[in-house]
C-alpha cells in the first residue's frame, strides 16, 4: 500500500520546525523549489498494492536519495 507523507503527525512529540533552523539560502531549499515530483506518486501507484501496511512515500524516499548523493 503506497504510503503519503503526513504533515499533521509533526507536532506529536517535538516543539521544533526544521524551516527554522534551515537557511533560506542552503542547498535543501533551492533542491526542493527546483524539483517537482507531483507526478511520481500517479507513475508508481500501478506498482503498489491495495492491502497492507503502507510504504515510506516514494516522493519522500526520491527526495532523501537526492540529498544524500548531493551531500
Amino acid at each position: 500500500m503506497m504510503g503519503r507523507l503526513k504533515s499533521d503527525q509533526g507536532q506529536l512529540f517535538y516543539e521544533f520546525h526544521l524551516s527554522d533552523v534551515v537557511p533560506e539560502d542552503h542547498l535543501v531549499r533551492k533542491i526542493d523549489t527546483a524539483l517537482d515530483l507531483s507526478w511520481l506518486r500517479s507513475e508508481l501507484a500501478p506498482h503498489y498494492s491495495s492491502m497492507g501496511r503502507p510504504s515510506i512515500d516514494p516522493e519522500l524516499m526520491i527526495r532523501m536519495l537526492i540529498v544524500g548523493y548531493v551531500f
